[in-house]
């Protein structure tokens, strides 16, 4: 019997059998197909998520660097091929020879970040009562370096080629391994904390050295502090500013950003200081006001905008810190170009007119009033870290 033309369209026509559904979690897992990693402290957990890459995670025999494991409650869900692909990128990470591992013979905490490489293998550092392990330590870190980072990037709109390397910084738990990676490395006898900067620029601190002794506030300070140095040694042109005569910008940032995230500024650009400088406590806008309030008071630009970093006072870098600060609060557009002008030796002098519009005489009163209209006349005391 002839089938009817309506059901052989029918026939025809019918969809094609549906692919099955992929896994969608369970409620355990927040239909995710994975939880965190059981073996990662919660606190810990949230700052190894912001990292690029983590030695120490990518060591974890539970998660393998991806920080999540699959549910055992289902059979996966949205985020389960990423985290089997993370696994897979940590583990080529860590397999890659590092110089630093191969040279000592030893594995050593290591964190990657947009745009550092922090190492370390420091133990009992001390926060007040407290200790801090090596680890805990280059995540705060990086947290706040990349912080500062992004402060500065928001400033200065680099490019993606703009910056030329990853900063190196690396902190140790014992004097020997500092002097055996500053004279492999670093190509220096220098005993105290010390950075090459400009090309691949790099940065090395033995952690209780008596001018830091182990304190970890105080080295997650100087490492953002060092930095922001080295980001804008790197930035643009391989060139460090701070030998130019642009000590000013050079020591005025990096005393900036530190300031702006930890509110103190604990640490000075003077290299093997025998007592560390302690200008006003670190504490420094109504130190500033009342220095640039005293009448009859010569002008400070002239001498401040020729300055090498090296050779500047405490003070002259509390004043350069504060006129970065003016630059910042109203003509941030600017900071680019005094940045390129400095690396092709424009003085200071030149780039103000040429940016700013205004002569040293005009610039210099119009940064004082804004001073004494901006900053005030007593400080509150800072928080602690």
């Amino acid at each position: 019997m002839p089938v009817p033309a309506l059901l052989l369209g029918l026939a025809v026509a019918a969809p094609p059998a549906q692919e099955p559904a992929a896994p969608a979690g369970c409620r355990h897992c927040d239909h995710r197909g994975v939880v965190d990693c059981p073996a990662h402290e919660e606190d810990l957990l949230a700052l190894e998520q912001e990292v690029l890459f983590c030695s120490a995670a990518a060591r974890c025999p539970d998660c393998g660097g991806a920080l999540a494991v699959p549910c055992a409650r289902c059979e996966g869900g949205p985020e389960t091929a990423a985290t089997a692909a993370r696994r897979e990128e940590a583990a080529a990470w860590l397999a890659r020879e590092d110089p630093l591992e191969a040279f000592l013979g030893r594995p050593l905490v290591r964190i990657e970040t947009e745009h550092f490489r922090f190492v370390t293998d420091a133990e009992g550092l001390k926060r007040g009562k407290k200790r801090i392990d090596g680890h805990r330590f280059l995540h705060e870190l990086a947290h706040d370096a990349e912080r500062a980072a992004a402060l500065l990037d928001g400033h200065y709109r680099p490019g993606p080629k703009d910056y030329r390397a990853r900063m190196r910084l690396w902190f140790w738990n014992d004097r020997a391994t500092h002097r055996e990676v500053m004279r492999c490395f670093l190509h220096s006898g220098a005993e105290g904390d010390f950075k090459m900067l400009g090309h691949e620029p790099l940065f090395s601190v033995w952690c209780f050295d008596p001018s830091f002794q182990g304190d970890e506030p105080s080295l997650r300070s100087l490492g953002v502090h060092n930095g922001i140095h080295m980001l804008l040694s790197n930035l643009f042109a391989e060139i460090w500013i701070g030998d130019q005569g642009a000590g000013w910008l050079d020591s005025g940032a990096a005393h900036w950003y530190e300031e702006k995230v930890f509110a103190q500024v604990r640490h000075y650009c003077i290299d093997e200081a025998a007592v560390p400088p302690n200008w006003n406590g670190g504490v420094w806008r109504a130190a500033v006001r009342e220095r640039l309030g005293r009448r009859d008071d010569p002008m400070v630009l002239p001498t401040l905008l020729t300055r090498q970093t090296g050779a500047m006072t405490p003070e002259e870098m509390a004043l350069a810190w504060s006129f970065y600060d003016w630059l910042v609060a109203t003509v941030p557009e600017t900071l680019a170009d005094f940045l390129r002008g400095a690396k092709q030796r424009e003085g200071g002098r030149e780039l103000v007119k040429r940016l700013l519009g205004l002569d040293l005489i005009q610039a210099e009163r119009t940064w004082r009033a804004w001073v004494a209209e901006t900053y005030p006349a007593r400080e509150k005391k800072p928080r602690r870290h």
